[in-house]
């Protein structure tokens, strides 16, 4: 190939196979599993279905009464991001370390006026249907099961 229609026939090519190849790149992922190798992902954490029911661990404060109270990320892992603190509550409660960390919460708690009705923690995992959940129903939760219960000492 030679002269300008040769030029323009290489041009043609090198785009041609710049354009297969990316569109191989983007079409990768849903072919071969890559199992959220970056940058050829499928994002499973949001392609993937989720199932009818999910646990959320946390900690609950009780009143006097008996009532339950929300507490804020801060109060219960002592940072404002709430993921953060229910991965670690997650992990506390697998290593077995439960009663120690509902202990932590209650010494936070009995530091704060705005919570003096608050006079014991229980640490939970609830599971609710996704569902009712969404739409807000206030008869979503499946199961509660208490995994440590400490007082509050003011």
């Amino acid at each position: 190939m030679t002269g300008e229609d040769g030029w323009v026939d290489l041009a043609r090519t090198r785009r041609l196979a710049v354009t297969t190849a990316v569109v191989a790149l983007l079409v990768a992922p849903v072919v071969v599993n890559t199992d959220g190798w970056f940058p050829l992902s499928t994002y499973p954490m949001y392609s993937s279905t989720r199932g009818v029911e999910t646990t959320f661990v946390t900690a609950q404060g009780l009143t006097g009464d008996g009532n339950q109270r929300d507490l804020t990320p801060s109060l219960i892992g002592g940072s404002d991001d709430p993921l953060l603190v229910v991965g670690e509550l997650r992990a506390v409660l697998a290593a077995g370390r439960g009663d120690e960390r509902c202990a932590e919460i209650a010494s936070r708690v009995s530091s704060r006026d705005d919570y003096g009705d608050v006079t014991a923690i229980e640490v939970v995992a609830e599971r609710h249907d996704n569902v009712a959940r969404t739409r807000g129903d206030d008869d979503s939760l499946v199961n509660r099961e208490v995994r440590a219960r400490c007082e509050v000492e003011r």
